[in-house]
């Protein structure tokens, strides 16, 4: 037996590999037995005799003895290529001598199957747990180098190149990262984007967006750019960003838009493994840990995607990290590249994190002048300048939810009929919308103030609203109380106001601001007010009364509470606040005191309702009313606007002949309220 049967310089490496696992007497008893081998296939490689014969064991021992004495002496190496490669991997991970072969060797483990028997026969039958001492006898290296290489701490392991896993008996032992990783670096040129696809790392395409598409965002923009530019220059270490908020809202392309600015390249971390199953917290951190170690000489943006799962746990469930919390708080102090996470929530996260970040910031849904240009640009060829103003009223709507009903639209467009794309888009839109716990767009955009009709004269109060409202145009910040029945017109001046000024609208229920969960109502109500104030918006709260009842009468501390955040939020507001309510003697006392005008509407006056009835006949196409049709006015004694809306509405289905037909129905919608007040005992 001689190394000129092995047909290459490899085979003799894999050989000598193998004989060093046979070497010591207890793994030869392994592979050589009286009257056969335990593995044919090895034999056969080797060049061992086929059939042992009765006493030969000893022999073929020696035999084995005596090959690798001369394989120790030829010349036995991975193939040119295959070197290469490992020295373009070793140069980007830093790698020193001892780690690098002790990687090759493990990328062989993986890929020839005789190799990984003689393995897997050694470590079976010595049944170690310390595979540092099997590596350092195969390939010929002092112990101490090898438990340093393969230390749980170490580059090879800690970055997930080598990796633990149990085998049988309860046997655990290294291996490499994956087969595909592996045959790319035997049977393929070099290629950094793969060996990266590989560790899960992916080059994500330029953003559709710009910096300009981020204007509500400039002022923490301006300092997170030149912060992120001075922590390259100086490659500081611990550099961490946390971005969140709601789906869909681009929060992953304004690391994009971020990257180009810097000039620095964006690598985002995929949440799955090589077969397309989810990655379960600590593997996704152990990725997170090979791309520092792979772009240690090179400045990158790195984005973890998905944070949540890992920052933000459940109540009942404390989570990966936070039961590791110091081992975190260590990894996050000591990021060798800026680190971008990205949530969608932050609700939980633990103060030790927090503060663990250099920014946090909230990448909230674009104000709708943000909105209306986003559609303009996506859509404007598609559906007609109304749609497009209707819908950037949404305050729901983010630029994602647009992109992806575009595209629906878009791939049918030929398949919709001529004049409809503008009920198709609102109608995909309107499911997303809807899926997401938010109003479709038909409802959202329905017109509160009926054009040719509303006329703030029409508005039974003791102020001037036009004065009002020249006012506020030049120093927009007021906080007004409405108050008054149902119907009298509050919602709808709330909403002509905003036009009058200039301002988005944003308009908020009491009830949809409760939550069930114990101080989640008192962060939607913060939330409510920062958006307001970052959109510049009219804020209108309609059922006011649902938080800010007389604290006395409080049966729980969290009832409490929530007034008075509902009270700091208003006093701290510095834009125009209209909260309404039909119950001004259920507020609590604290409550008045912060606004700034108590504005009451009351029911309509008879020349306010002739008006009115003239107005609407106008609008619906019936001939004005005669002197008896206004004569009938004077039955009408609590008559309000919303009384006139609800009966036009009426119109549509069971159409009115003529003036007096609608009086009547505004009457007898009058006298359905005072019957129904009388019923619950109101007078």
């Amino acid at each position: 037996m001689t190394p000129k049967r092995f047909r290459s310089p490899y085979h003799r490496l894999l050989a000598l590999w193998i004989l060093r696992a046979f070497s010591s007497g207890s793994a030869t008893t392994g592979l050589v037995k009286e009257k056969d081998y335990a593995d044919d296939e090895i034999a056969e490689f080797l060049g061992l005799p086929s059939e042992p014969e009765q006493g030969q064991a000893r022999a073929i021992r020696k035999l084995m003895g005596d090959l690798k004495a001369s394989l120790e002496k030829t010349v036995v190496s991975l193939p040119a290529r295959v070197r290469s490669n490992f020295s373009e991997l070793g140069k980007s991970l830093n790698l020193d001598p001892t780690e690098l072969q002790i990687l090759e060797f493990f990328v062989c483990l993986k890929l020839e199957p005789l190799l990984s028997n003689a393995w897997f026969h050694r470590t079976t039958r010595k049944c170690r747990t310390d595979s540092s001492l099997d590596v350092c006898h195969i390939l010929g290296i002092s112990k101490g180098q090898a438990s340093n290489a393969l230390a749980k701490n170490g580059r090879l392991v800690r970055c997930g190149l080598l990796r633990f896993e149990m085998m049988q008996r309860g046997i655990i032992t290294l291996c490499f990262h994956s087969n595909e990783m592996a045959k790319h670096l035997f049977e393929e040129k070099y290629n950094p984007a793969k060996i990266l696809k590989h560790f899960g790392v992916i080059k994500p395409p330029a953003s559709e967006l710009g910096i300009s598409d981020y204007r509500h965002l400039q002022v923490t923009l301006d300092l997170m750019i030149p912060y992120l530019k001075q922590a390259r220059s100086t490659r500081k270490a611990g550099v961490n960003v946390l971005i969140y908020g709601a789906p869909g809202t681009g929060k992953t392309q304004l690391i994009r838009v971020i990257g180009a600015a810097l000039g620095t390249p964006v690598y985002e971390l995929d949440t799955a493994d090589g077969d397309g199953d989810p990655l379960k917290i600590p593997s996704r951190l152990e990725r997170l840990n090979l791309a520092q170690t792979y772009f240690s000489g090179e400045p990158v943006l790195l984005v973890f995607d998905e944070a949540e799962d890992i920052l933000t746990p459940s109540f009942s469930d404390r989570g990966f990290v936070n039961t590791h919390k110091g081992w975190f708080n260590q990894m996050l102090e000591n990021n060798r590249q800026p680190v971008c996470w990205i949530s969608n929530s932050i609700e939980t996260l633990d103060p030790a994190f927090a503060r663990r970040f250099d920014f946090i910031l909230e990448v909230p849904i674009p104000p709708e002048a943000q909105r209306n240009r986003i559609l303009r640009e996506q859509v404007g060829k598609l559906v007609s300048p109304q749609v497009i103003d209707q819908l950037s009223g949404i305050g729901n709507l983010a630029p994602a939810v647009v992109s992806r009903a575009r595209d629906v639209i878009q791939s049918i467009r030929r398949d919709v009929p001529k004049g409809d794309l503008d009920s198709a888009f609102t109608h995909v839109l309107g499911g997303i919308l809807k899926a997401q716990g938010h109003r479709r767009p038909i409802i959202a955009c329905q017109q509160i103030i009926a054009p040719g009709v509303y006329d703030i004269g029409h508005l039974n109060t003791t102020s001037d609203l036009r004065q009002m409202a020249d006012m506020l145009k030049r120093n927009p910040s007021a906080r007004l109380c409405l108050h008054g029945p149902p119907g009298t017109g509050k919602t709808a001046f709330g909403h002509w106001l905003a036009s009058e000024i200039e301002r988005p609208l944003q308009v908020e229920r009491g009830s949809d601001l409760l939550s069930p969960f114990m101080g989640m109502t008192e962060k939607a109500i913060a939330r409510t007010f920062e958006k307001a104030v970052r959109d510049e918006a009219v804020l209108m709260i309609d059922e006011v009364d649902s938080f800010l009842q007389d604290r006395g009468k409080a049966r729980h501390s969290w009832e409490v509470t929530q007034i008075n955040e509902m009270l700091t939020q208003i006093e701290s507001f510095p834009g125009v606040l209209i909260a309404s309510t039909n119950f001004l003697d259920h507020l609590d006392a604290a409550s008045l005191r912060r606004f700034d005008l108590k504005l009451g509407f009351g029911y309509l006056k008879p020349e306010q309702i002739c008006r009115l009835l003239i107005s609407w006949c106008r609008s619906l196409a019936l001939c004005p009313p005669d002197a008896d049709d206004l004569a009938m006015v004077e039955k009408l004694e609590t008559a309000t606007p919303g009384d006139f809306a609800a009966v036009a509405r009426q119109h549509k289905f069971q159409p009115f002949g003529n003036a007096r037909a609608l009086l009547q129905a505004v009457i007898a919608e009058s006298e359905i309220k005072v019957a129904r007040s009388r019923q619950i005992g109101f007078q």
